[in-house]
């Protein structure tokens, strides 16, 4: 009974699973690149985008 009393582990609730950890950093790290892509003017077609047909 006296193991019961001195463990560390108890009634501490277990961490966040790392598959949880790595999902918020690659989402994180998805933001800023399309958040710099678009800023930079590179995404989806940049801020000009025109569905004009003066190239023709």
């Amino acid at each position: 009974m006296s193991e019961n009393q001195n463990d560390p582990h108890r009634g501490i609730p277990p961490g966040t699973p790392r598959w949880v950890k790595a999902m918020i950093i690659l989402f994180i790290v998805l933001i800023i690149i399309i958040v710099i892509m678009h800023l930079t003017g590179n995404s989806f077609g940049g801020h000009n985008m025109s569905f004009t047909t003066d190239w023709l």
